[in-house]
């Protein structure tokens, strides 16, 4: 439907701010719509129209933006197929009234919740406002907080009920299917789900009590016997004294043991004591040795220097007349090669002058023939 979209609310002339209350809604490119534009009254409004100015499509859409999924809508199988033919993208945007004592985290939101859902070719986002429209939230937790403390459960055909869903149920004359109906407008539904989650929830809970209690089972069993053990030793006092007393033996005795060591080991010190000019002089003479190895050591390293230095020289040589020499060789096959050439070329030249001098002799005789043929004596 395009900017000029008949469908209008009736608004009640009573005015009164409540939290929860929709405000309005805008459609961008939402099923066969480019813009539309709802303002909601306070109460009970009427939105008339002919068919296709964007009646269902208002109801469709306040079930996508509070989190239906497009199946829902019976509108169409995915999200995507909502976006106008030609769009890359649809917007939803829809502002819930957020006044009064029942209102959603004020502090966040302020006096105005924004609820605005934007869907692509291949996902969808959410995003939620406060009344300046600063972005608050991107989440799917946050919205269904908000649709949950507002009791909006698009879901409930008592809640939103599209065409499609009015006619199942006028036609449905089968007291079961009317029974599932009433079951899920009271909620009964939602509470039977609740309360079989609940009571899974439980079982599971019982199976991790039982393996706690099969774990505790073995440790009561040792803190029993643990309090046997408590009640026969009645004379533990007793026995501390007597650790105690054993404890100041060994010590006791460890210092004895102490001293003994340490009279061994002052005579041991002594005795080494005695034997340190021995060890001095010997010291003495290493170092000696130490120095004149060291001095004899460096020597060697010059000349080992000089010698490596030679060497290197030497090397170097032998590298450059290797080579000259492979430069020699290259040029000796090089000169073979143009030898072998020329060769070849005087033996062509020198076959090709026989060929001439045949060629020069053959037409030197056939001329010496052909002169005598023309001087023969006309006579006779």
């Amino acid at each position: 439907m395009e900017e000029d979209d008949r469908s209008s609310p009736r608004v009640s002339p009573i005015q009164h701010p409540t939290a929860g209350i929709i405000k309005k809604i805008r459609l961008v490119n939402f099923l066969c719509h480019s813009h539309q534009e709802i303002e909601f009254g306070n109460y009970v409004n009427f939105i008339t129209g002919q068919n296709g100015s964007g009646k269902s499509a208002i109801l469709a859409a306040l079930c996508i933006a509070f989190g239906c999924r497009a199946k829902g809508t019976q509108r169409a199988s995915t999200l995507k197929k909502l976006i106008k033919n030609g769009a890359s993208n649809a917007v939803i945007h829809v502002e819930i009234q957020n006044e009064g004592e029942d209102a959603f985290k004020p502090e966040k939101f302020g006096d105005l919740i924004i609820v605005e859902r934007k869907i692509y070719e291949s996902s969808s986002t959410i995003t939620l406002k406060n009344h300046r429209g600063k972005i608050v939230s991107h989440g799917r937790a946050d919205l269904r907080e908000i649709v949950e403390h507002f009791n909006i459960d698009v879901e409930n055909p008592c809640v939103i009920m599209n065409q499609f869903q009015s006619q199942d149920f006028l036609r449905s004359g089968n007291s079961k299917d009317q029974f599932t109906f009433f079951f899920k407008v009271t909620l009964l539904q939602q509470v039977s789900d609740l309360l079989e989650s609940i009571y899974n929830e439980i079982k599971f809970a019982d199976g991790i009590v039982e393996e706690l209690e099969a774990a505790i089972r073995p440790i009561e069993k040792e803190l029993k016997e643990i309090e046997v053990k408590i009640k026969a030793t009645e004379h533990v006092e007793q026995i501390s004294m007597q650790v105690q007393q054993l404890k100041k033996k060994l010590a006791w005795s460890w210092v004895y043991d102490v001293d003994r060591k340490l009279k061994v080991q002052s005579e041991k010190i002594e005795k080494l004591k005695s034997r340190i000019p021995f060890c001095q002089a010997k010291i003495d003479e290493q170092l000696h040795l130490i120095i004149w190895l060291t001095e004899n050591w460096s020597k060697k390293k010059d000349e080992i220097a000089c010698m490596l230095g030679k060497t290197s020289e030497a090397k170097q040589m032998k590298e450059n007349l290797s080579w000259s020499l492979s430069l020699a060789r290259k040029e000796e096959l090089e000169l073979e090669l143009v030898c072998k050439s020329k060769t070849i070329n005087i033996q062509k030249m020198e076959k090709q002058l026989r060929m001439l001098k045949q060629l020069m002799q053959d037409i030197q005789d056939q001329h010496v023939k052909n002169t005598q043929v023309i001087f023969v004596p006309l006579y006779g």
